[in-house]
């Protein structure tokens, strides 16, 4: 491997072009998709200095959870994926290329508020309950594995320590302030991980974003995890932080930051040093969470028929694609050919129930009574017509109601994911 890779080619199709970041078993790279122009980021693996076995699982970890999210909705907090691929050669994971910093650089100084948890947390949780409700626990949220968009919007990313719920994870990590107990070098380093670990990062990290502070720099932290029956720290059983006994949930009131009540109540449940006084997931923690910020309480789904993959919107949440120069949508669809709009369409609660709003150029189809019907905003119509493109309806309805079970299409059914609706659960 060159001591200098910058220029090489990976796969025949990513050109890489600045070293971004390294740590762990990998060094991450802006790089080009030759294939579309367009610029990516490409996390390669360090073998050369790695067992290349480990090396290996630690990417196949990785592509087994963002290969299944590659072509389904997703949150708009939630990095997207492109490529990847492990040989016997090493590996490589591709995904879009998120240049605003890290949240771990940017977290707001002093005791910023509800307005921070809004615009920071919340999203981030959003992320973190999408994957819970796929079955997939992440494990290893911190500050420094969510990157921000130009605009200020947060990206979870990194799924190489994730774990299906249902099969558990014998995992521990080294010293960091935002893993619980159960995978911290603790006296329950046994006890069962799952998504109310992930709950408690969420919880420190919002504490984080209330205070200004964090409870220490993550960054430092090994980026590697450990097994069971390996030394994790230099702690020993007994020192105040390896038993549970010492440990107290985070209090963002006892750090000076201006919150309610309730919401510093939600932050020192998510943080409870015991698994089970916690939320037990991050849905029911952004449950929690939502009214304090203002968020309507109505919630739906969003399900890929194909891959039977969900994503909840709740009233107002728009739908559409990533476009850098705009706020990123609540949920962000594939979209290779760029055929969406930013904001493609917004789904709203009404007194009537909830309804479809086409916000795009190209429309939706929308299955009513077996049948598929066009859908489009107005605008959008009248600047195809402009461009001198045909239309497949000249007035069809900008808005369409949703019921249990409604299918839906952005663009067509043969270019988008079919989208099966789900009113309130």
């Amino acid at each position: 491997m060159s001591s200098d890779p910058t220029g090489l080619v990976v796969a025949d199709r990513y050109r890489l072009e600045a070293r971004l970041d390294s740590g762990g078993l990998s060094t991450v790279w802006r790089a080009t998709d030759l294939d579309r122009d367009r610029p990516v980021a490409l996390k390669r693996a360090d073998d050369a200095i790695h067992d290349r076995e480990q090396v290996r699982r630690h990417f196949d970890r990785e592509l087994r959870w963002v290969r299944r999210f590659a072509e389904t909705p997703i949150p708009g907090s939630l990095v997207r994926f492109v490529d990847g691929s492990t040989t016997d050669e090493g590996g490589f994971v591709v995904t879009e290329l998120i240049d605003g910093g890290s949240l771990a650089d940017r977290l707001p100084v002093g005791s910023p508020g509800t307005d921070a948890v809004r615009s920071l947390a919340a999203p981030i949780c959003r992320a973190i309950a999408f994957l819970h409700e796929n079955g997939v626990a992440h494990l290893d949220v911190k500050p420094s594995n969510v990157l921000l968009r130009p605009q200020g919007t947060p990206v979870v990313i990194d799924l190489n320590s994730a774990a299906a719920i249902e099969e558990g994870t014998s995992t521990v990590f080294h010293h960091d302030p935002f893993k619980p107990p159960e995978l911290s070098p603790t006296d329950v380093r046994d006890d069962p991980a799952g998504p109310w670990s992930d709950v408690y990062a969420l919880g420190v990290l919002i504490w984080a974003v209330l205070t200004g502070t964090t409870a220490a720099d993550d960054t430092v932290a090994d980026d590697l995890a450990v097994s069971d029956n390996s030394t994790a720290d230099t702690q020993a059983v007994g020192d105040d932080s390896s038993r549970i006994v010492d440990w107290t949930p985070f209090d963002p009131w006892a750090h000076g930051a201006d919150c309610s009540a309730d919401l510093a109540t939600i932050v020192r449940t998510a943080t409870e040093p015991r698994s089970a006084d916690r939320y037990d997931d991050a849905i029911e923690l952004l449950s929690a969470l939502e009214p304090i910020l203002g968020r309507s309480d109505r919630l739906a789904t969003l399900t890929d028929e194909d891959s039977g993959v969900s994503v909840s919107v709740r009233s107002g949440d728009a739908i559409g694609r990533i476009d850098s120069d705009r706020a990123s949508p609540a949920v962000v669809l594939p979209d290779v050919e760029r055929y969406l709009s930013p904001t493609h369409a917004t789904i709203e609660w009404t007194p009537g129930g909830w309804r479809y709003v086409d916000r795009s150029v190209n429309g939706t189809y929308v299955d009513i009574d077996g049948e598929w019907r066009y859908v489009c905003a107005a605008d959008g119509i009248e600047r195809r017509r402009a461009a001198g493109e045909s239309v497949p309806d000249r007035s069809p309805p900008e808005h369409v109601s949703l019921e249990n079970g409604t299918r839906i299409s952005p663009v067509s059914p043969e270019y988008s994911p079919i989208l099966t609706f789900g009113a309130d659960r």
